[in-house]
């Protein structure tokens, strides 16, 4: 494949992957490294294993049929189960917008704008991409955006020149760590809209008749840029941690507090808040409204915006009236988000078992040992949110 044909191909898994990094995420990596220090890294980074693993799999769903999961599920089984499939995805990402709005705003205090006016400007912003027709116009957009986001963490970074051993691994089986590890695992499946962009946006995309690659290189192109995907949005983490264990300890939800923690670097901080709450809503708006309305056979236009309407302007109204309790608000949404790992189980198993059918996907089916891999990977990741909820949600 030539330079001009990746670059061509080059969008849907890694906006994508990208929206893992999310504003949530970032504030969370905040607070691992206030804690941990880089003891964490290790298993940060080690997620890029799984996130790849389910990530690639919707991907070449979407590139070998030229189809989103949503419409799949629908073909394949029925309209009903496609739509227990999608739309607890759905009701999820509302919350998902809630996280991102208050990002979002403590980004836009840090840019030194006011946190109202940050709100009401970059929902405009999300509007007008949103309402851009062609796919491949709004994929630019959102690909600037991303690297507004690394280029901004990368200035702010300044890691150590030397470690430990203690430094870089730790391990405890205690509640607190347990925990810990448990949301970083749902973390990787939070927004869980990612499975639905990747394989919805790389369907669109590949079906552009302009791109005349065959499709064996389309699938080995969707490989390499889902692997590529997963270890940056991994890496922008892990650079959220190594800010954190250099601020000394603060309340990641205080604008304030972090205004005077980061010194000179806020603005960047800002900007890399901003810029990641901002992708994910894009990410977000546009995957719930294909996986609804692929589920229900319904995918058009107009549906799109209504679909958008529905979810994005009841959080950013809520976000507005609540703007000195962003703690409280960011608690409650990432409390909600703790089921995202239950709540991906029955999409993520349905892929796994298209995937695997080689009347769908022929030659590109996956082997025994690659559905093995895959199932293994959703039962570690469900687990790992089983234990996160049982300790958000502790039992009397």
């Amino acid at each position: 494949m030539s330079i001009r044909d990746a670059i061509r191909l080059f969008g849907p898994a890694w906006v994508a992957l990208m929206a893992d990094a999310d504003a949530a995420s970032i504030l969370g990596g905040l607070s691992t490294g206030e804690v941990y220090g880089y003891r964490l890294m290790w298993f940060v980074l080690l997620l890029s294993i799984p996130i790849f693993i389910i990530q690639e799999a919707a991907g070449r769903l979407g590139a070998i049929t030229g189809k989103g999961v949503g419409e799949l599920i629908r073909e394949y089984y029925s309209r009903r189960v496609s739509l227990v499939s999608i739309v607890p995805i759905f009701l999820v990402d509302f919350f998902t917008y809630l996280a991102e709005y208050v990002g979002i705003a403590i980004g836009s205090y840090l840019i030194g704008i006011n946190p109202l006016i940050g709100l009401l400007t970059f929902f405009t912003l999300h509007i007008i991409i949103v309402l851009t027709r062609k796919y491949e116009v709004t994929e630019r957009y959102l690909i600037i955006i991303s690297l507004l986001l690394i280029t901004s963490t990368l200035i702010i970074v300044e890691p150590k020149l030397y470690f430990t051993g203690s430094d870089l691994f730790y391990f405890s089986t205690s509640r607190s760590f347990l925990f810990f590890l448990a949301v970083n695992i749902g973390a990787v499946v939070t927004p869980p809209c990612m499975l639905v962009y990747q394989s919805s946006a790389t369907a669109m995309k590949y079906a552009n008749p302009g791109i005349r690659v065959s499709i064996h290189e389309k699938n080995k192109w969707i490989t390499m840029e889902t692997l590529m995907g997963a270890i940056v949005t991994e890496l922008i983490i892990v650079f959220a941690e190594i800010i954190g264990s250099s601020i000394g300890r603060v309340d990641p939800t205080d604008p304030i507090q972090l205004l005077s923690s980061l010194g000179k670097v806020h603005y960047m901080f800002g900007l890399a808040l901003v810029s990641a709450g901002f992708l994910t809503l894009v990410v977000v708006s546009l995957s719930s409204a294909w996986g609804l309305l692929e589920a229900l056979g319904k995918n058009n236009y107009e549906n799109t915006i209504k679909i958008y309407a529905a979810e994005s302007v009841p959080a950013v109204i809520i976000v507005s009236l609540m703007l000195n309790n962003y703690s409280t608000l960011l608690n409650f949404a990432l409390t909600l988000l703790s089921l995202a790992p239950i709540v991906i189980a029955i999409p993520a198993t349905l892929i796994g078992i298209l995937i695997s059918n080689r009347r769908i996907m022929g030659q590109y089916a996956y082997t025994r040992l690659r559905t093995i891999i895959y199932f293994t990977t959703i039962s570690m990741i469900l687990t790992g949110g089983v234990v996160g909820i049982l300790n958000t949600y502790p039992l009397p």
